[in-house]
């Protein structure tokens, strides 16, 4: 405990308040554990700034955007050649939020604009958890057509309507367990105080389990199987996404927007 203490201090937490003498509550900043993934999209200005005017608390937000043609490639993998164009911000190190077999709670909220354009068959991510070196994710946040979190098993929960996500900030808070066995809940996601998804069986698929694992979490824009849409289309549609109030920790409370909110908490970003 001592070490994870430590090394949570150095990596950003926010707060760390002991609620036992075994036990401490962990906070952390995300932004503050994150960084561009870098060489995966043109690395433009326009692609991810902190912008204030428009937030769902305090002075700032964050602000992605992805258009037609933003995408490239780091050694062993090439978006452009794959179907796919992002801007991310994912977790350095890996494991800073959360490990294998532990559980963690992640708070923050999305502005999806009112216009924003679904592509339809193909997808966009808004956020997502994964295992180094695995090609499908933990699990993840999809909107088109009819969103839905997908998991490594290839099932979905659906995050109802198109329609009621867009037009307004929504508060998202996410509870993923990274075990193998023995718990009542692995994942839960609420979107304003509302449960939407609950599944009670691991997110980790069994043959990652009996060792350690890299666990990352990835959060802005990313588009897959854009040629979907543009077989009817001539280029993909601009898209504008905003983040705020984005933290993780050990409890809901600490981390779960509307909740920080009615406690007189201050804003985060």
């Amino acid at each position: 405990m001592i070490n994870r203490l430590t090394k949570a201090c150095k990596l950003g937490l926010f707060t760390a308040a002991l609620s036992s003498p075994a036990q401490a509550d962990r906070v952390y900043e995300i932004l503050d554990n994150t960084r561009i993934e870098a060489g995966l999209s043109h690395g433009q200005p326009y692609q991810f700034a902190m912008v204030s005017g428009f937030t769902r608390r305090g002075e700032l937000a964050q602000r992605f955007e992805i258009r037609h043609g933003d995408c490239g490639g780091t050694q062993g993998w090439d978006d452009c050649s794959n179907d796919r164009g992002r801007v991310e911000r994912k977790e350095r190190p890996k494991n800073v939020f959360s490990e294998t077999g532990e559980g963690i709670w992640y708070g923050y909220s999305i502005y999806i604009p009112a216009d924003f354009e679904s592509l339809g068959r193909a997808n966009t991510h808004l956020s997502q958890a994964k295992v180094e070196g695995e090609g499908m994710p933990l699990w993840q946040l999809t909107f088109n057509d009819n969103p839905y979190i997908l998991y490594s098993d290839d099932t979905y929960c659906s995050l109802g309507s198109m329609a009621m996500w867009r037009g307004g900030w929504n508060d998202v808070t996410v509870y993923a367990h990274y075990g193998e066995g023995g718990e009542h809940a692995y994942f839960q996601l609420y979107r304003n105080g509302v449960l939407l998804c609950e599944r009670n069986r691991p997110l980790m698929h069994p043959s990652l389990w009996g060792r350690d694992q890299e666990i990352g979490f990835k959060y802005g824009i990313y588009n897959s199987f854009v040629s979907r849409y543009l077989r009817t289309n001539d280029r993909l549609p601009t898209h504008v996404i905003l983040y705020d109030e984005m933290l993780a920790g050990s409890r809901r409370e600490d981390v779960d927007v509307r909740m920080r909110e009615a406690a007189g908490l201050p804003p985060v970003d």
